[in-house]
């Protein structure tokens, strides 16, 4: 949730009551909207961080190593980076 929250400026779910209803729909696989123009890879690897099997999730490693690629792929090629705008979410 909190790579969500760095896509799209805001905190993941905040258009919904913070309840027993919202947890049970998170339990039962609710996601939030992924933000449009968010990079593949990103997006990619948050979803595999979604997964609601926690042994088919990324560990600790893999993820570092995934983020620093994107940010060193953004690095060498700023003028790809996305101009990421938040809706109401």
């Amino acid at each position: 949730m909190l790579m969500w929250e760095i896509s799209s400026g805001k905190p993941p779910f905040n258009n919904h009551e913070h309840d027993c209803d919202l947890a049970l729909n998170i339990i039962n696989g609710m996601r939030p909207k992924i933000i449009s123009k968010v990079p593949l890879k990103y997006k990619n690897l948050m979803e595999q961080c979604w997964n609601a099997n926690p042994s088919e999730r990324p560990d600790i490693i893999t993820l570092l190593k995934e983020i620093r690629e994107i940010k060193l792929y953004y690095q060498n090629n700023p003028n790809e980076l996305p101009q990421l705008k938040a809706k109401n979410i």
